[in-house]
């Protein structure tokens, strides 16, 4: 192939719908064609010519290949023993190259490597070094591209002349095509550029199967940007179905805060639904405690509208004092019948006007004046207690029954369980 044909096709070829620069896939091959202008060191008296070679190539990782070309030159030299001798130069090269997008459609070129160079035809000689790259890459196509590149290879020592150390330069430009490596997917959004309707996505978009980009959800609320008429959403709040912020219960009684009348409510307050507490009832009695004049009323006692417990009902005007009971043979009381006459001295200060007798009743054994005795120790035993807790003592009289008036039969353990008891009865 002649130069100036050499030329005219490159030209032509220069002429194609070129491409963006972008990264050689792993895996892809490529094979050329290059013309290398020579220029030895002086020392090997050869004539500086041109000639033409052969690469191929490998990239075993993006952008970065292994590669060798062989290329021949015919030229002549005038040696030392005065003689012009015609030559052929074969230079083989073995190098790994870094292919660096540079640019909108080339890739700078560096290269190092192995070069082993034969000497022949009126001559026989060989010699081994190291040698450099440094070039461009120009991208006319997917596939094709054209290099232009020098060359510098150093040798220690040739059998072609005495000289060590000495430096060959060249310049090589042709083209190349590329082949293999997989469909490419210049932006890496998993659709190839066959496909992809929507090159260019930018790095980390999700994309339909077209390679265009997915609607977002920027502030992450659920509902997605081309929908969202509050983009910015703070992260965590609730939204409808158009992105914007749900009214919030701050305080989590489940009032919103746009109708609570009473923020900042302490959680597990029962409200009403303008989110205000509802009255309490901390001793349950069934009266809240904004209306309760006797606050901590004993569970199950009955009480009146006051929360007061109801001592006496209508159809009854005596009450036996369940817990109301005295060490055995004793006057003395016991501390749970101290707790239940808490509960009578709140009764009788809710009803002020109302004044008991307070009665002592024994079963029937032992003596009757013994017992009789026994009763009213412990009836006055209550009295006092009573006025003690702030009872007027004009309003309390005690009495001691013994065992005259009896409430269940004295034969049967049971029944004198039931004699024995303290009884207060309402006397106006």
């Amino acid at each position: 192939m002649g130069r100036g044909v050499f030329f005219m096709v490159m030209l032509a070829a220069m002429t194609l719908a070129s491409a963006s620069a972008q990264a050689v896939e792993k895996g892809t091959g490529e094979l050329g064609l290059f013309e290398r202008i020579s220029f030895w060191d002086p020392a090997l008296g050869l004539h500086d010519w041109s000639g033409f070679g052969l690469r191929a190539g490998y990239f075993f990782r993006e952008n970065l290949a292994l590669e060798a070309d062989l290329s021949r030159t015919s030229t002549d030299a005038l040696l030392a023993d005065g003689l012009n001798r015609d030559v052929l130069v074969h230079p083989f090269h073995a190098r790994v190259v870094w292919n660096k997008p540079y640019g909108d459609k080339t890739h700078l070129l560096l290269g190092a490597g192995y070069v082993h160079t034969e000497y022949g035809d009126e001559v026989d000689a060989h010699g081994d070094g190291a040698g450099a790259l440094v070039g461009f890459r120009y991208k006319a196509g997917q596939k094709l591209s054209f290099r232009f590149e020098g060359t510098a290879d150093y040798y220690t020592s040739t059998n072609f002349t005495d000289k060590d150390n000495h430096v060959d330069y060249g310049v090589q430009f042709g083209f190349s095509g590329l082949f293999g490596g997989g469909p490419r997917d210049a932006d890496k959004d998993g659709v190839i550029d066959s496909l992809d309707k929507c090159p260019g996505t930018p790095l980390g978009d999700k994309v339909d199967a077209a390679g265009c980009t997915l609607p977002k959800d920027s502030d992450g609320d659920g509902v997605l940007d081309n929908k969202d008429k509050c983009p910015g959403t703070p992260r965590g709040d609730k939204v409808d179905a158009y992105g914007c912020p749900l009214p919030k219960d701050s305080d989590g009684d489940g009032i919103t805060d746009d109708k609570d009348k009473c923020p900042g409510t302490p959680r597990g307050e029962s409200v009403d639904n303008q989110g205000c507490p509802l009255p309490r009832d901390s001793d349950g009695d069934g009266v809240t405690d904004n209306n309760d004049k006797c606050p901590g009323t004993p569970t199950g006692t009955k009480v009146d509208a006051s929360g007061c417990p109801k001592l006496f009902d209508e159809t009854k005007a005596t009450l036996v004092l369940e817990g109301v009971n005295f060490a055995s043979g004793k006057a003395d009381l016991t501390p749970e019948a101290r707790t239940g006459l808490d509960h009578v001295v709140a009764g009788l200060k809710a009803y002020p006007d109302i004044r008991v007798e307070v009665g002592g009743h024994t079963d029937n054994k032992g003596s009757s004046a013994l017992n009789t005795r026994l009763s009213q120790k412990r009836a006055e035993a209550v009295k006092n207690y009573l006025a003690g807790a702030g009872i007027a003592p004009d309003r309390l009289v005690a009495k001691g029954y013994g065992p005259d008036k009896p409430i269940a039969s004295n034969d049967t353990e049971a029944g004198r369980a039931q004699n024995r008891r303290t009884e207060l009865k309402k006397i106006n």
